[in-house]
């Protein structure tokens, strides 16, 4: 089995003698032009904030860096990726890592290598060094070390073959194009004297004068045209191309998935000799760019929505890591277990000249210490305990009771039974009826309502003795 050997119906030779050279960068200039003004009107976006920090700076173009990089290999079709997909992942949202998981190992690896070269790429416009031929070799090898295979075409069909890393092709990769026409790339044995000479017009003067989106579309056009590598052509083209936006305002070029046709039809024009529209193009995409660094230093400072969710949070727990409502429960909880032991010592008391009444109201009361407040969640509750007496010492007696929680509680903060009409009071930490009561709790609830309606029976027994008294019993 060969190494790779292009499409069947492809003559190598004629293939290969079809080969157009990249235009020099002086050709490039002379035909095609930049609409400096759009771009400087939009690179003033960046340039007039006052407040641009290089942690701010850092933090936007990373934004950009991923978006870039998890499209790069999109655009390839090495995998499928939507608008969501990137947005999650480059912004950092949440579940984004669980969405890039569920794309499989495979991809996973590609992209993390991709935000890598990315990485590469800006560590080396941050520095005053000339374009070589192993670094754009080291360019690959970082682009694609996520990538094990590529597809290939042998004697016995197309098959999946280890992908030479940094190195340059060792077979022809011309393709056949959807008209059935070759598209032909540089030959294998001019690969390096190609590679050679586009290094030279790089580091030319010329070059160094020229517009960075001039620079970039030239660098990753003739990287295209000549294909030295077997694979990830596309995908070291697009990152030596934001070499040159990097160095001019810091950000990298982004061309998106979505804009493949565009991107491609693009290219074609300039294999025909018409550079314009590629210049367009890439002037388009970075106009993109600097609007999505500057959206995103707008951004800076202001907490992302899962962060601001969970500042909003913080704001609705109390000091002991209970929400408001969930104090407002233990409050409930407690109330009506105070309800139900009455209930239960009530029944208890078999005597026809007395009879005890429990109504359960959402009536509001003022709560009279400051650190207190009525609950909210499913309203107030105020108890009125009734006792009356038979005739004829016919006589009434209310207690109300009311629930009062802690405005900020703590884990041992109480919550408050009082009555109203004698300033009786039962406490009960959060803890002890969150979520249900305890038996602690149960027992000393027992004790006080025991203690509350012994006093209040003695209490309507004198009004039922004065009574009877004045009536001469």
């Amino acid at each position: 089995m060969s190494e790779k050997s292009p499409p069947a119906g492809i003559d190598v030779r004629r293939a290969d003698a079809a080969y157009r050279s990249f235009p020099s960068f002086d050709e490039w200039q002379r035909e095609t032009s930049v609409d400096i003004s759009r771009w400087n009107q939009y690179a003033s976006l960046l340039q007039d904030r006052k407040d641009l920090t290089p942690e701010l700076l850092a933090k936007a173009r990373d934004v950009a860096k991923r978006a870039a990089a998890v499209d790069t290999g999109a655009i390839e079709g090495l995998y499928e990726v939507d608008r969501g997909f990137t947005f999650s992942v480059a912004l950092q949202m949440a579940m984004w890592e669980a969405q890039l998981d569920a794309k499989g190992n495979r991809v996973r690896s590609i992209i993390e290598a991709q935000m890598s070269a990315y990485d590469f790429v800006l560590d080396f416009a941050t520095q005053a060094v000339p374009i070589v031929e192993a670094w754009i070799r080291k360019l690959h090898e970082v682009m694609c070390k996520g990538q094990e295979t590529y597809a290939v075409y042998t004697e016995v069909g197309v098959q999946e073959q280890q992908l030479p890393l940094g190195r340059y092709k060792a077979l022809p990769n011309h393709v056949i194009r959807n008209d059935g026409t070759v598209h032909s790339y540089a030959p294998v044995e001019v690969v390096p004297a190609e590679m050679q000479r586009l290094c030279l017009e790089l580091r030319s003067d010329r070059f160094a004068a020229g517009h960075p989106i001039e620079q970039a579309a030239y660098a990753h056009y003739a990287l295209v045209v000549m294909h030295p590598f077997a694979d990830g052509n596309g995908r070291v083209a697009r990152a030596l191309a934001s070499v040159y936006t990097y160095r001019a305002l810091s950000i990298p070029l982004v061309i998106l998935a979505e804009h493949r046709l565009e991107y491609y039809d693009a290219l074609a024009a300039a294999d025909q000799g018409n550079y314009q529209p590629f210049i367009d193009f890439m002037l388009t995409r970075g106009l993109d760019s600097i609007q999505l660094v500057s959206e995103t230093l707008k951004a800076a400072g202001v907490p992302a929505p899962v962060e601001a969710v969970g500042g909003l949070k913080r704001v609705y727990l109390t000091r002991g890591g209970f929400t408001h409502p969930e104090v407002d429960r233990a409050g409930y909880v407690l109330f009506e277990a105070f309800g139900a032991e009455l209930g239960r010592q009530r029944s208890a008391l078999s005597m026809s000249e007395l009879t005890i009444s429990f109504k359960v109201a959402q009536d509001v009361v003022t709560v009279q210490n400051s650190a207190y407040r009525t609950p909210v969640a499913a309203g107030p509750r105020l108890a009125y305990v009734t006792l009356n007496t038979s005739p004829p010492a016919q006589t009434e007696l209310v207690r109300r009771v009311t629930l009062e929680v802690p405005r900020d509680s703590g884990k041992e903060d109480d919550l408050v039974l009082r009555c109203l009409e004698t300033s009786e009071t039962f406490s009960a930490r959060v803890t002890e009826a969150h979520p249900a009561v305890s038996g602690t709790l149960q027992l000393r609830l027992g004790v006080f309502v025991n203690g509350f309606l012994g006093r209040a029976i003695a209490d309507v027994t004198k009004s039922a003795a004065n009574i009877l008294r004045e009536q001469g019993y």
